[in-house]
């Protein structure tokens, strides 16, 4: 993100967007000013050594005059979220509590501002088809973003306004989901009835800082999958039976039973689990267990050739199942019934 200054500047023009009319599904520009603003300031409420104008200040967007004060509750625990490193990054590094709360948000500023550039009054607007790509990345980053708030177990973030906000993220998801959908379509009404959403449920995850932690249980919204860039979907046959049970967006491991080569030339079946935490993409379900089924996988390139290998060279292929929210990865040793019995 950019300076906090330089970004205010930048919001009256978002005031210059058409508002709700009867004929129009768009979201009214001062609501989109507003959801920027705030998603701002809630990326900056999370940066250590905050200024301290950030912690005080008006609002830039059109309306009645409204300020903004950092909640003194938030800047008490702030100091801890920037210390505590909950996940380690490849690339980043060891990452806090707070860095990766700040990184939802910043997609939803970029989300806003996005939004707005299809609705400019006084300029030429782009048509959102003409954005198709910008929209699915920010949702893709936006999965990621949750995903990995999820598994660092954050809910007791904010002192208990995590799981709160871990809802609104998740409706949020699920409005991009029906969003990008429409754009692929060109759908012009669902397209800014999604993004409209969107802007609100923005702004409630604002206010949820200024309110006390919500009690009702964590709404969980499973996305759609789809293959995102540099990765593959691999259709693989299995046995109707292990469809049954198995459905779009799970998890999975995959283990194939083969015959392997011993010492001395002996020959072996044995179980082996050569993908882990894979995501189904689509299962076909035959009409009888008896028949076969299709499981269709997310794999990267090189997950899709083990998998291809897979099919062509052992005896039998089977899905296993993981509890949701579960994608720890795990060593695991070939089975073998005779080492079994040693």
């Amino acid at each position: 993100m950019k300076v906090l200054k330089k970004l205010l500047y930048m919001l009256p023009f978002a005031a210059a967007l058409p508002v709700y009319a009867a004929q129009s599904e768009k979201p009214a520009g001062t609501s989109l000013c507003q959801a920027a603003e705030e998603m701002q300031l809630f990326y900056y409420y999370l940066k250590p050594g905050i200024e301290a104008y950030i912690k005080d200040t008006k609002t830039q967007c059109p309306g009645p005059e409204k300020s903004f004060k950092m909640p003194d509750w938030l800047q008490k625990a702030l100091p801890a979220m920037t210390e505590r490193r909950v996940w380690k990054d490849l690339e980043e590094g060891d990452l806090s509590e707070a860095a990766l709360w700040q990184t939802p948000m910043s997609i939803l500023y970029e989300f806003a501002e996005a939004t707005r550039k299809t609705l400019l009054a006084n300029e030429t607007p782009i048509f959102p088809f003409m954005l198709e790509k910008e929209y699915n990345d920010m949702r893709m980053r936006l999965l990621l973003s949750v995903d990995r708030l999820a598994r660092a177990r954050l809910y007791d973030s904010f002192e208990g306004r995590g799981k709160g906000m871990f809802s609104t993220l998740s409706r949020i998801i699920e409005q991009m989901d029906a969003l990008t959908r429409a754009i692929s379509v060109q759908e012009k009404a669902g397209f800014y009835n999604s993004a409209g959403e969107v802007v609100e449920l923005s702004k409630d995850l604002f206010a949820q800082l200024f309110s006390a932690p919500r009690q009702e249980p964590v709404y969980r919204y499973r996305p759609q999958p789809r293959i995102m860039d540099g990765y593959r979907g691999v259709s693989l046959p299995v046995p109707g039976y292990q469809t049954l049970f198995l459905n779009s967006g799970e998890r999975v491991d995959v283990l194939v039973t083969f015959e392997a080569l011993l010492g001395k030339g002996a020959k072996e079946t044995v179980t082996a689990t050569i993908l882990q935490n894979i995501i189904v993409l689509k299962v076909f379900r035959p009409d009888a267990p008896g028949g076969t089924g299709v499981v269709q996988l997310l794999c990267n390139p090189n997950e899709a050739q083990y998998a291809v290998l897979s099919l062509a060279q052992s005896k039998s292929i089977n899905i296993a199942r993981r509890a949701s929210g579960d994608v720890e990865m795990h060593p695991m040793e070939i089975a073998s019934l005779v080492k079994l019995f040693k």
